[in-house]
């Protein structure tokens, strides 16, 4: 965001520097005028052209190669946006947006460590630049060491306290350290700036719900469905929550919904095949985490909610055999010894059932109790 605020703000005042070439003023001038026309209309292939042509005629204008490195980043052209932005700054060493461009493009081409290099020399002229803090803190996130990437949204918090994204990129860092209670006061401060920041009420609802608040993880998920109703990831998150708040009707609703939208999700359809699972509707829960299982057949809960489902419908074979997949992949999930313990008891083979609750307790499961009442032990 700050990028293209900086560079639109070349683009106005790029004349005030037209002055240092006086024999050459009025060819320059002129390709300037064309290429700045053809920017301000978003013809940014004519813009490249004619500020191209202005490098030419002027090949030390630093003005002429930032706005030419701004056309080629907007066409997408970042290899020569690049060398357009090193030849501004090395024609203009003082002016702070070249650096701030040139770092976020080798930010966008997976270049953190030079991104960094470019940056740091563009605060050395300009250091109350927060949006130079900005793309420092987007580097050290790709370098993934998210406390100076936090250090450095914080620096931006207070040089442009009313920048919704600075207090948004805060949150997410806060959130990616488990700060919970820190990432959602940030995402509300960028919802009070911005209440439509659609990705701020995204987070902030799956912040309340890693904190176990399931109301407000629903009420803000809602709020970013209205906005963004084609987001599967939405239409997940609502649903976990509905889960959780007991409404399994309205869950069910939200994860089908999510799985219309993303087919390919396995746990989309894993997380319905439980709901359908809690409906008493086994054979479309069997289809849900057979799909769940195909997607993704390391997904352990997806083979174990298979399990519940085929016991749902009476078809111990394949609830057994499911479970037993579960238990493959991961010999300590409880849950599936619970269905094993289950399809003993439906057969009548006691001894089974037994192995089954002592696994349980020896593992301090409160599914033992669970097994125990509905075996009469």
């Amino acid at each position: 965001m700050y990028s293209r605020k900086y560079a639109l703000f070349l683009l106005l005042m790029a004349f005030l520097f037209l002055g240092s070439h006086p024999l050459l003023a009025a060819t320059f001038e002129e390709y300037m005028k064309i290429g700045f026309s053809a920017a301000q209309s978003g013809n940014f292939k004519k813009a490249a052209a004619a500020f191209r042509l202005a490098v030419k005629a002027d090949p030390e204008s630093a003005v002429a190669y930032y706005n030419l490195g701004v056309a080629y980043q907007r066409l997408d052209m970042l290899k020569e946006a690049e060398e357009a932005y090193r030849y501004a700054i090395k024609f203009r060493p003082d002016y702070s947006g070249s650096y701030l461009n040139l770092g976020s493009i080798l930010n966008v081409m997976g270049r953190p460590k030079e991104a960094l290099e470019v940056l740091s020399e563009g605060l050395s002229v300009d250091t109350g630049n927060p949006a130079l803090y900005y793309n420092i803190g987007a580097s050290f996130e790709k370098l993934g060491d998210d406390p100076k990437a936090l250090e450095n949204f914080k620096k931006v918090t207070q040089l442009a306290p009313d920048f919704p994204d600075g207090w948004f990129r805060c949150g997410a860092v806060f959130e990616r350290m488990k700060g919970y209670n820190e990432a959602a006061a940030c995402y509300r401060k960028a919802l009070t700036l911005n209440p439509d920041l659609a990705s701020a009420l995204f987070n902030l609802g799956a912040v309340l719900g890693n904190m176990g608040d399931w109301s407000g993880q629903a009420s803000y998920t809602e709020k970013f469905l209205a906005k963004r109703p084609e987001e599967a990831l939405g239409w997940y998150n609502l649903g976990v929550a509905r889960l959780h708040l007991g409404e399994i009707q309205k869950a069910q609703e939200a994860f089908q919904r999510a799985v219309e939208l993303a087919p390919d999700y396995p746990y989309g359809w894993n997380n319905l095949s439980l709901c359908f699972i809690k409906n008493g509707r086994y054979v479309e829960a069997v289809e849900a985490a057979s799909r769940a299982v195909s997607l993704e057949p390391g997904l352990v809960v997806a083979w174990s909610n298979l399990g519940f489902a085929h016991l749902g419908a009476k078809d111990f074979k394949k609830a057994e055999d499911a479970y037993r997949k579960a238990l493959e992949l991961n010999p300590k999930f409880n849950e599936p010894h619970l269905g094993l313990g289950l399809v003993f008891l439906a057969r009548g083979d006691l001894k089974g059932v037994k192995r089954e609750l002592e696994f349980l307790e020896r593992a301090k499961s409160p599914l033992a109790a669970k097994l125990r009442q509905k075996a009469g032990l």
